[in-house]
């Protein structure tokens, strides 16, 4: 299947259907980062000789489990829109486009209000430039050069 290519329109759109799944991705992320913890406490404290129930230990395995599954769940729901998480700590996603003729991304991260950044695809987080020094009629154009 072919990558969707957004304008600045379209992925400030459906940036605002999924601002709550990178939320709930991000938080869900934090809790399976606490959990792994809580695991390998149980693990070395079991490996020391220690006594941990057997019932403790599968509640916190169950409790990665269905962890993991949320993220899975909203990580295909992101990716079902098209666009590109690239890093679920710092919740930020990408958008594919062709800016100015060339492959890009129109970049936002969690705590931005808006898209405003946009970076070509081999660049990645540190080549983000400002939208706003785009040519007029770069930011809602096709490849090929037409507007919607």
């Amino acid at each position: 299947m072919a990558e969707r290519e957004f304008t600045l329109t379209e992925a400030r759109d459906t940036l605002d259907s999924i601002r709550e799944q990178v939320a709930a991705l991000r938080e869900t992320q934090a809790e399976l980062r606490g959990v792994k913890q809580e695991l390998s406490a149980l693990n070395r404290r079991h490996l020391n000789n220690g006594r941990i129930g057997d019932a403790e230990l599968r509640n916190v395995q169950r409790r990665q489990r269905q962890l993991g599954e949320t993220a899975g769940q909203l990580i295909r729901s992101i990716h079902a829109t098209g666009a590109v998480i690239k890093s679920i700590d710092d919740g930020l996603v990408d958008f594919p486009a062709t800016i100015d003729g060339a492959p890009g991304y129109w970049c936002w991260r969690t705590g931005e209000g808006d898209i405003d950044w946009w970076h070509p695809r081999g660049s990645g987080f540190t080549g983000r430039r400002p939208i706003g020094k785009l040519p007029p009629g770069t930011m809602d154009s096709r490849p090929g050069g037409s507007e919607i």
